[in-house]
Order: C-alpha cells, then structure tokens, then sequence
C-alpha cells in the first residue's frame, strides 16, 4: 500500500488524485509502482520447508483419560503452566484426602489409593469431554484435527 507523501498515512493505490486523509493533491509519487511480491518471496519448495504439524483431539483425550493426573495432555498441546497445575493438584488432592485417610481411618496404603482412583476417574471423565468439544485449541492457537 502506498502512503500519502504529505502526510504519510497510508492510503489506497486508487487514490492518484486526492488524498482522503488531508486533502492534498497528488498524494503518490509519479513514478510509483507497486512491489511484486512474488519477487520478495522466496518460491515455496520441498526443499527446507515443512507445514506446521497439528495435534490430534483423541490423543489429546486419550492422554488425558491415561495419564490427566501428570499433565501429559496439557503438555502435549503446548500448555505448559496448566500441566504444571495438573501435577500439583494431583498431588495435593492425593496428599490432602490419603493421609487423613490412611493414618486415621483405614491405617494401611489403601488410604492412598482411593484418592488416586477418585482422581483418574475425573480424568475419564474430563477426557471424554474433551473427546465432545468443537473445534478446540492448543496452546499455540492453532485447531487441533
């Protein structure tokens, strides 16, 4: 797009006469030509090129179904902070209910247990969700197939 050499805004390249922005006559330069862009690119070839390659939806949730309480799902589409979070609450979750658990009512390692298996069902059930939702993103922006 060329800009208008008075006040230099930019302006369309069917604007020869008037600039709409301030007025002036003759906004474009004479010898204004505009730029190929097929010249400033290079030509796409096989050669050093690869298509960014998208994530897949069912390995997300699959992941998140298998492994959710390590974050692995949200490590696998770029979330970094969240699977972070994932692996804290997890632990958090099985430390706060497991030792009230197996040190005041159970008194054995199935204190422990009970929460992890609380947690991995909620990861089945959040993964399956994910398996429902439309059109979702990873942590770069782009669609997940």
């Amino acid at each position: 797009m060329p800009y208008c050499r008075h006040c230099h805004k930019e302006i369309s390249k069917f604007d020869t006469d008037i600039c709409p922005h301030c007025g002036e006559k003759k906004p474009i330069a004479d010898g204004y030509r505009t730029m190929d862009i097929t010249r400033t690119m290079d030509t796409l070839s096989q050669e050093g090129y690869e298509l960014p390659k998208s994530r897949s939806q069912k390995t997300f949730a699959i992941l998140c179904m298998c492994l959710g309480y390590f974050g692995i799902h949200e490590f696998y589409i770029y979330r970094k902070t969240r699977g972070i979070l994932c692996i804290f609450l997890t632990h958090f979750f099985v430390c706060a209910v497991g030792f009230p658990l197996t040190f005041a009512w159970l008194r054995n390692a199935l204190g422990f247990l009970i929460p992890f298996l609380i947690e991995w069902v909620f990861y089945v059930i959040l993964g399956i969700l994910y398996l429902r939702v439309e059109s979702p993103k990873d942590g770069r922006g782009e669609f997940l197939r």
